[in-house]
Protein backbone atom coordinates (compact mmCIF):
# COMPACT_ATOMS: atom_id res chain seq x y z
CA UNK A 1 0.00 0.00 0.00
CA UNK A 2 1.24 3.53 -0.64
CA UNK A 3 -0.05 6.66 0.63
CA UNK A 4 0.83 9.75 -0.34
CA UNK A 5 1.11 13.45 2.13
CA UNK A 6 0.50 16.78 0.20
CA UNK A 7 1.76 20.84 0.88
CA UNK A 8 0.79 23.62 -1.16
CA UNK A 9 3.30 26.42 -1.95
CA UNK A 10 2.83 29.80 -0.06
CA UNK A 11 4.98 32.02 -2.15
CA UNK A 12 5.95 32.63 -5.54
CA UNK A 13 4.27 33.09 -8.66
CA UNK A 14 3.71 29.48 -8.87
CA UNK A 15 4.07 25.99 -6.84
CA UNK A 16 4.18 22.82 -9.60
CA UNK A 17 4.20 19.01 -7.63
CA UNK A 18 6.60 17.55 -9.60
CA UNK A 19 8.92 14.60 -9.07
CA UNK A 20 11.88 16.07 -9.91
CA UNK A 21 13.06 19.82 -9.44
CA UNK A 22 16.38 21.59 -10.61
CA UNK A 23 17.74 21.20 -7.60
CA UNK A 24 19.45 18.19 -6.81
CA UNK A 25 17.78 15.68 -4.64
CA UNK A 26 18.83 12.42 -2.38
CA UNK A 27 16.53 9.95 -1.21
CA UNK A 28 16.98 8.56 2.20
CA UNK A 29 15.79 4.94 3.02
CA UNK A 30 15.79 3.69 6.44
CA UNK A 31 17.19 -0.28 6.50
CA UNK A 32 14.67 -3.06 6.16
CA UNK A 33 13.75 -4.64 9.00
CA UNK A 34 12.48 -8.05 9.57
CA UNK A 35 10.19 -9.59 7.08
CA UNK A 36 6.83 -9.28 10.03
CA UNK A 37 7.41 -5.77 10.35
CA UNK A 38 6.15 -2.79 8.15
CA UNK A 39 9.08 -0.49 6.82
CA UNK A 40 8.95 3.40 6.05
CA UNK A 41 10.85 5.06 3.51
CA UNK A 42 11.41 9.07 3.61
CA UNK A 43 12.17 11.25 0.64
CA UNK A 44 13.69 14.87 1.45
CA UNK A 45 14.29 17.57 -1.25
CA UNK A 46 16.94 20.54 -0.11
CA UNK A 47 16.94 23.89 -1.11
CA UNK A 48 20.32 25.08 -2.86
CA UNK A 49 20.96 28.68 -2.70
CA UNK A 50 21.71 29.47 -6.85
CA UNK A 51 25.85 30.54 -7.72
CA UNK A 52 27.22 33.55 -9.00
CA UNK A 53 27.72 31.65 -12.31
CA UNK A 54 24.38 30.91 -12.76
CA UNK A 55 23.10 34.61 -11.63
CA UNK A 56 25.18 35.60 -14.10
CA UNK A 57 23.64 33.33 -17.16
CA UNK A 58 19.78 34.25 -15.69
CA UNK A 59 21.52 38.09 -16.25
CA UNK A 60 22.26 37.64 -19.42
CA UNK A 61 19.48 35.88 -20.94
CA UNK A 62 17.33 38.94 -18.85
CA UNK A 63 19.51 41.26 -20.61
CA UNK A 64 18.47 38.93 -24.09
CA UNK A 65 14.99 39.36 -23.67
CA UNK A 66 14.63 43.09 -22.97
CA UNK A 67 16.78 43.96 -25.85
CA UNK A 68 14.47 41.49 -28.17
CA UNK A 69 11.39 43.47 -26.55
CA UNK A 70 12.50 46.56 -27.42
CA UNK A 71 13.32 46.33 -30.89
CA UNK A 72 9.99 44.63 -31.74
CA UNK A 73 8.01 46.57 -29.44
CA UNK A 74 6.12 42.90 -28.09
CA UNK A 75 6.00 42.70 -24.32
CA UNK A 76 6.29 38.97 -24.06
CA UNK A 77 4.88 39.07 -20.58
CA UNK A 78 7.63 37.21 -18.99
CA UNK A 79 8.22 38.23 -15.38
CA UNK A 80 10.80 39.54 -13.51
CA UNK A 81 12.83 36.63 -12.45
CA UNK A 82 13.86 36.83 -9.07
CA UNK A 83 17.58 35.65 -8.52
CA UNK A 84 16.46 33.83 -5.16
CA UNK A 85 15.62 30.67 -5.14
CA UNK A 86 12.09 29.90 -3.42
CA UNK A 87 12.48 26.85 -0.88
CA UNK A 88 10.13 24.33 -2.61
CA UNK A 89 7.77 22.21 -0.23
CA UNK A 90 8.74 18.39 1.37
CA UNK A 91 7.11 15.82 0.17
CA UNK A 92 7.02 12.84 2.45
CA UNK A 93 6.19 9.45 0.44
CA UNK A 94 5.25 6.67 2.80
CA UNK A 95 5.55 3.29 1.24
CA UNK A 96 4.35 0.48 3.10
CA UNK A 97 5.96 -3.32 2.23
CA UNK A 98 4.02 -6.03 2.66
CA UNK A 99 6.19 -8.73 4.22
CA UNK A 100 7.20 -11.67 2.08
CA UNK A 101 4.82 -14.57 3.38
CA UNK A 102 6.45 -17.51 2.99
CA UNK A 103 4.34 -20.52 3.13
CA UNK A 104 5.27 -23.47 4.86
CA UNK A 105 5.02 -26.69 3.26
CA UNK A 106 4.17 -29.29 5.73
CA UNK A 107 4.56 -32.89 4.69
CA UNK A 108 1.60 -35.39 5.99
CA UNK A 109 3.56 -37.99 7.70
CA UNK A 110 3.00 -40.97 6.15
CA UNK A 111 1.46 -43.71 8.33
CA UNK A 112 2.18 -47.28 7.46
CA UNK A 113 -0.70 -49.60 6.63
CA UNK A 114 -1.28 -51.59 9.70
CA UNK A 115 -0.32 -55.52 9.32
CA UNK A 116 -3.01 -57.29 10.41
CA UNK A 117 -2.33 -61.02 11.26
CA UNK A 118 -5.80 -63.67 10.50
CA UNK A 119 -5.65 -66.15 13.86
CA UNK A 120 -5.10 -69.46 12.81
CA UNK A 121 -8.50 -71.34 11.62
CA UNK A 122 -9.42 -73.92 13.82
CA UNK A 123 -10.18 -76.72 11.55
CA UNK A 124 -13.38 -77.59 14.37
CA UNK A 125 -14.74 -74.34 14.39
CA UNK A 126 -15.22 -74.21 10.93
CA UNK A 127 -16.08 -78.07 9.92
CA UNK A 128 -19.72 -77.97 8.43
CA UNK A 129 -21.91 -79.56 11.16
CA UNK A 130 -21.58 -83.64 10.99
CA UNK A 131 -24.55 -85.06 10.00
CA UNK A 132 -25.67 -88.05 12.33
CA UNK A 133 -27.57 -91.17 10.26
CA UNK A 134 -29.97 -93.17 11.45
CA UNK A 135 -29.08 -96.62 12.20
CA UNK A 136 -31.10 -97.72 9.07
CA UNK A 137 -29.67 -95.71 6.96
CA UNK A 138 -26.16 -96.81 7.75
CA UNK A 139 -27.04 -100.62 7.18
CA UNK A 140 -28.31 -99.41 3.64
CA UNK A 141 -25.55 -97.50 2.80
CA UNK A 142 -23.04 -100.21 3.91
CA UNK A 143 -24.84 -103.03 2.24
CA UNK A 144 -24.59 -100.71 -1.32
CA UNK A 145 -21.23 -100.09 -0.43
CA UNK A 146 -20.12 -104.27 -0.07
CA UNK A 147 -22.04 -104.65 -3.15
CA UNK A 148 -25.31 -106.93 -1.06
CA UNK A 149 -27.84 -104.44 -2.44
CA UNK A 150 -27.19 -103.28 -6.26
CA UNK A 151 -28.33 -99.82 -7.19
CA UNK A 152 -28.35 -97.90 -10.30
CA UNK A 153 -25.23 -95.55 -11.06
CA UNK A 154 -27.27 -92.26 -10.32
CA UNK A 155 -28.91 -93.28 -7.17
CA UNK A 156 -25.31 -92.46 -5.76
CA UNK A 157 -25.93 -88.62 -5.79
CA UNK A 158 -28.65 -89.50 -3.03
CA UNK A 159 -26.07 -91.31 -1.04
CA UNK A 160 -23.49 -88.12 -0.97
CA UNK A 161 -26.14 -85.88 -0.69
CA UNK A 162 -28.01 -88.13 3.15
CA UNK A 163 -24.56 -87.70 3.69
CA UNK A 164 -23.82 -83.75 3.72
CA UNK A 165 -27.26 -83.13 4.28
CA UNK A 166 -28.60 -81.56 1.40
CA UNK A 167 -31.52 -83.99 1.43
CA UNK A 168 -33.42 -85.24 4.85
CA UNK A 169 -33.36 -88.88 5.68
CA UNK A 170 -36.60 -89.13 5.14
CA UNK A 171 -36.38 -88.16 1.67
CA UNK A 172 -33.54 -90.86 1.26
CA UNK A 173 -35.41 -93.25 2.45
CA UNK A 174 -38.86 -92.75 0.51
CA UNK A 175 -36.66 -92.87 -2.79
CA UNK A 176 -34.85 -95.91 -1.59
CA UNK A 177 -38.14 -97.73 -0.81
CA UNK A 178 -39.78 -96.83 -3.26
CA UNK A 179 -36.97 -97.86 -6.12
CA UNK A 180 -37.16 -101.16 -3.97
CA UNK A 181 -40.81 -101.79 -4.26
CA UNK A 182 -39.88 -101.35 -8.13
CA UNK A 183 -37.35 -103.46 -8.43
CA UNK A 184 -34.70 -101.06 -9.78
CA UNK A 185 -32.53 -101.85 -6.13
CA UNK A 186 -32.36 -105.57 -5.49
CA UNK A 187 -29.81 -107.93 -4.38
CA UNK A 188 -27.16 -109.18 -6.55
CA UNK A 189 -27.79 -112.40 -8.61
CA UNK A 190 -25.95 -114.80 -6.70
CA UNK A 191 -23.97 -117.80 -8.03
CA UNK A 192 -25.51 -121.29 -5.70
CA UNK A 193 -23.52 -123.07 -7.68
CA UNK A 194 -22.12 -126.60 -6.10
CA UNK A 195 -19.51 -129.17 -6.99
CA UNK A 196 -18.42 -131.96 -5.33
CA UNK A 197 -14.32 -130.30 -6.07
CA UNK A 198 -14.74 -127.10 -4.03
CA UNK A 199 -13.66 -129.17 -0.73
CA UNK A 200 -10.82 -131.55 -0.42
CA UNK A 201 -10.86 -134.12 2.59
CA UNK A 202 -7.36 -135.48 3.65
CA UNK A 203 -7.13 -137.38 6.70
CA UNK A 204 -4.02 -136.61 9.52
CA UNK A 205 -4.14 -139.39 11.47
CA UNK A 206 -7.12 -141.88 12.73
CA UNK A 207 -6.92 -144.98 15.31
CA UNK A 208 -8.56 -147.06 17.78
CA UNK A 209 -7.14 -146.12 21.16
CA UNK A 210 -9.07 -148.63 24.18
CA UNK A 211 -12.06 -149.14 21.78
CA UNK A 212 -12.29 -145.37 20.67
CA UNK A 213 -11.84 -144.23 17.26
CA UNK A 214 -9.47 -141.12 17.60
CA UNK A 215 -8.06 -138.94 15.03
CA UNK A 216 -8.49 -135.92 12.99
CA UNK A 217 -9.48 -134.58 9.22
CA UNK A 218 -8.01 -131.80 7.56
CA UNK A 219 -10.65 -130.08 5.25
CA UNK A 220 -9.64 -127.56 2.46
CA UNK A 221 -11.63 -125.23 0.22
CA UNK A 222 -9.94 -124.91 -3.06
CA UNK A 223 -9.70 -122.11 -5.87
CA UNK A 224 -12.90 -123.84 -7.18
CA UNK A 225 -15.06 -123.02 -4.05
CA UNK A 226 -18.01 -120.48 -4.49
CA UNK A 227 -17.00 -117.20 -2.95
CA UNK A 228 -20.93 -117.16 -2.09
CA UNK A 229 -20.55 -119.43 0.71
CA UNK A 230 -17.97 -117.97 2.28
CA UNK A 231 -18.73 -116.98 6.06
CA UNK A 232 -21.11 -119.50 6.02
CA UNK A 233 -21.99 -122.99 7.70
CA UNK A 234 -21.84 -125.89 5.90
CA UNK A 235 -21.84 -129.70 7.48
CA UNK A 236 -19.52 -132.43 8.19
CA UNK A 237 -21.13 -135.45 8.30
CA UNK A 238 -19.29 -138.56 9.92
CA UNK A 239 -20.36 -141.99 9.97
CA UNK A 240 -18.76 -144.79 12.23
CA UNK A 241 -19.55 -148.36 10.63
CA UNK A 242 -18.24 -151.83 11.28
CA UNK A 243 -16.63 -153.91 8.30
CA UNK A 244 -20.03 -155.84 7.60
CA UNK A 245 -21.65 -152.05 7.40
CA UNK A 246 -23.34 -151.54 10.49
CA UNK A 247 -23.35 -147.69 11.15
CA UNK A 248 -22.04 -147.68 15.00
CA UNK A 249 -22.62 -143.84 15.06
CA UNK A 250 -22.94 -140.62 12.98
CA UNK A 251 -21.30 -137.28 13.89
CA UNK A 252 -22.22 -133.73 12.91
CA UNK A 253 -19.74 -130.76 12.91
CA UNK A 254 -19.89 -127.39 11.48
CA UNK A 255 -17.29 -125.64 8.81
CA UNK A 256 -16.87 -122.23 7.83
CA UNK A 257 -14.61 -121.20 5.34
CA UNK A 258 -13.63 -117.69 4.31
CA UNK A 259 -11.37 -115.89 2.26
CA UNK A 260 -8.80 -115.82 4.19
CA UNK A 261 -9.04 -118.89 6.21
CA UNK A 262 -9.63 -121.39 3.92
CA UNK A 263 -8.79 -124.78 5.83
CA UNK A 264 -10.15 -126.29 9.19
CA UNK A 265 -8.72 -129.46 11.35
CA UNK A 266 -11.81 -131.16 12.90
CA UNK A 267 -10.72 -133.40 15.77
CA UNK A 268 -12.72 -137.24 16.78
CA UNK A 269 -12.83 -138.92 19.72
CA UNK A 270 -15.67 -141.24 19.52
CA UNK A 271 -17.02 -144.40 21.14
CA UNK A 272 -16.68 -147.74 19.07
CA UNK A 273 -18.39 -150.00 21.20
CA UNK A 274 -14.77 -152.53 21.48
CA UNK A 275 -14.04 -153.26 17.82
CA UNK A 276 -11.29 -153.04 16.43
CA UNK A 277 -12.00 -152.43 13.02
CA UNK A 278 -14.04 -149.71 11.92
CA UNK A 279 -14.79 -147.76 8.39
CA UNK A 280 -15.15 -144.17 8.53
CA UNK A 281 -17.31 -142.33 5.54
CA UNK A 282 -16.90 -138.20 5.73
CA UNK A 283 -19.32 -135.92 3.91
CA UNK A 284 -19.28 -132.14 3.31
CA UNK A 285 -22.73 -131.15 2.44
CA UNK A 286 -24.58 -127.17 2.35
CA UNK A 287 -26.86 -128.39 5.00
CA UNK A 288 -27.78 -131.66 6.91
CA UNK A 289 -30.88 -132.26 4.94
CA UNK A 290 -29.12 -131.22 1.22
CA UNK A 291 -26.85 -133.87 0.66
CA UNK A 292 -27.20 -133.50 -3.17
CA UNK A 293 -25.66 -130.26 -2.07
CA UNK A 294 -21.63 -131.97 -2.05
CA UNK A 295 -18.97 -129.87 -1.80
CA UNK A 296 -16.65 -132.89 -1.30
CA UNK A 297 -17.15 -136.57 -2.58
CA UNK A 298 -17.36 -139.16 -0.19
CA UNK A 299 -13.78 -139.53 1.49
CA UNK A 300 -13.62 -143.08 3.30
CA UNK A 301 -10.98 -144.82 5.64
CA UNK A 302 -10.48 -147.84 7.73
CA UNK A 303 -9.31 -148.15 10.98
CA UNK A 304 -8.02 -150.43 13.55
CA UNK A 305 -6.22 -151.04 16.33
CA UNK A 306 -2.57 -152.17 14.64
CA UNK A 307 -2.53 -150.73 11.22
CA UNK A 308 -2.16 -147.38 10.16
CA UNK A 309 -5.21 -145.66 8.15
CA UNK A 310 -6.36 -146.73 5.09
CA UNK A 311 -8.03 -143.89 2.85
CA UNK A 312 -10.06 -145.69 0.55
CA UNK A 313 -12.06 -145.05 -3.26
CA UNK A 314 -14.25 -141.96 -3.05
CA UNK A 315 -17.98 -141.41 -3.92
CA UNK A 316 -21.53 -142.19 -2.45
CA UNK A 317 -21.35 -145.89 -3.77
CA UNK A 318 -18.04 -146.22 -4.22
CA UNK A 319 -18.11 -149.26 -1.80
CA UNK A 320 -20.61 -151.31 -3.94
CA UNK A 321 -23.40 -152.87 -2.11
CA UNK A 322 -22.19 -151.58 1.49
CA UNK A 323 -21.89 -148.53 0.29
CA UNK A 324 -25.20 -148.37 -0.85
CA UNK A 325 -26.74 -149.42 2.65
CA UNK A 326 -24.18 -147.36 4.54
CA UNK A 327 -26.03 -144.40 2.52
CA UNK A 328 -29.48 -145.77 3.28
CA UNK A 329 -28.57 -145.63 7.00
CA UNK A 330 -27.22 -142.55 6.87
CA UNK A 331 -30.32 -141.15 5.22
CA UNK A 332 -31.85 -142.49 7.79
CA UNK A 333 -30.40 -140.62 10.37
CA UNK A 334 -30.46 -137.57 8.31
CA UNK A 335 -34.87 -138.27 8.51
CA UNK A 336 -34.43 -138.94 12.59
CA UNK A 337 -32.48 -135.57 12.52
CA UNK A 338 -35.46 -133.99 11.14
CA UNK A 339 -38.32 -135.42 12.86
CA UNK A 340 -36.02 -134.46 16.30
CA UNK A 341 -36.29 -130.91 15.47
Amino acid sequence: MVSRGRTTATAGTSATRSPTTSTAATRTATTKAAPTKAATTTTTRKTITQSAAGQAVQAQFKQAVSSAVASVGIDFGVPTVKTTVQETPTEIITITEKPEVIEEVIEEPIIPEPIIELPELIPEVFAEEQIVLSDDIIQILNDIENGVILVPTWFRNNIEWVKNGHITQQEFRTAYNYLVDTQVVHAPEQDLTINDNMVTQQVINFNIINGRAVGSIKFVATNNFNPYYYNKEIINLVQFKTPNGVTLLVKENRLRFTQTERDEIINYDENIQENTRITVESFVWEWIDKPAGAFSNKYTIDISEKEPPKPMTSGFMGAGVAGAIAGLILIGFIADHKRGK
